[in-house]
Formats: structure tokens, sequence, C-alpha cells
């Protein structure tokens, strides 16, 4: 289970990284947040916004994007975050503002595509079809 866990983690990292080296281009303060922090990954001073950066391991299998809104009996993810964007490594990478991806995510609520997942199965998320994040 750790050894799972370090693994995302270092995954995680690799695209955090390939975020901020894009999003420096256009603004050379911006900079990752170490260690825990819900409300963003990536801080741009210049602008005043945060910006979260995810993947999902299983996209190539499922065809779906799993976004996060309730872990360990509380809200997290999508729910929790204060970051204006959202950047989602898959195939390419989409980048959709964090109100349009809780828009999408709304639709589903309470339907067969709310489910239990990630670690022992104690994340409630929605998953999203791929197509319908571009």
């Amino acid at each position: 289970m750790r050894e799972k866990f370090e693994k995302d983690l270092a995954t995680g990292k690799i695209y955090e990284n390939q975020a901020l080296k894009l999003i420096q281009k256009d603004f050379p303060k911006a900079h990752i947040i170490d260690g825990y922090y819900k409300e963003w990954d990536i801080y741009i001073p210049e602008l005043k916004i945060g910006v979260e950066v995810k993947s999902d391991a299983q996209y190539k299998k499922t065809g779906n994007f799993y976004v996060e809104y309730f872990c360990n009996g509380k809200p997290s993810g999508i729910a929790t975050t204060k970051a204006k964007y959202y950047y989602i490594y898959l195939d390419e990478l989409y980048i959709l503002k964090t109100d349009d991806l809780k828009a999408k995510c709304r639709k589903y609520l309470n339907t067969d595509r709310d489910k239990k997942g990630g670690d022992n199965m104690a994340s409630k998320g929605i998953i999203i079809p791929i197509n319908e994040l571009k």
C-alpha cells in the first residue's frame, strides 16, 4: 500500500513540474507549494490564483477521469480546492476552469457515475468521460 502511494506521489510530482514549466513561460514567479496543501498545487503570484494538477492512472482502461470530492468521511479534492484551474494530464493536457469542471461533475452527482474509489475505497468521486474534458 505504501509503495503504491509513493509511486503515485512521484508521478504526481512529475506532472506538477511539467505544469509549472508551462506556466512559468508566462508567469515566471509561479511555484509549487511543497507538502500537503489542499487549496492548490501551484501558485501564480502574478495572477493571485492557484492551479490544481491531476492525472488518472486508470484512464486508458476506463476512458474516464475520476474527480474526487470526498475522502475519509469529509469533503476533499474538488469540493475543497481554491484553485482557479485544473491541469489534467492524460494522453494530452486538458486545462479547465475549476468552476467548469465542478459543473461537469454536478450533472453526475447521485448517478451511476458517482462512485467510491481510491485507496481502500475511502474516496467518493465523479467519473467523467474523457471526451467531456475537451
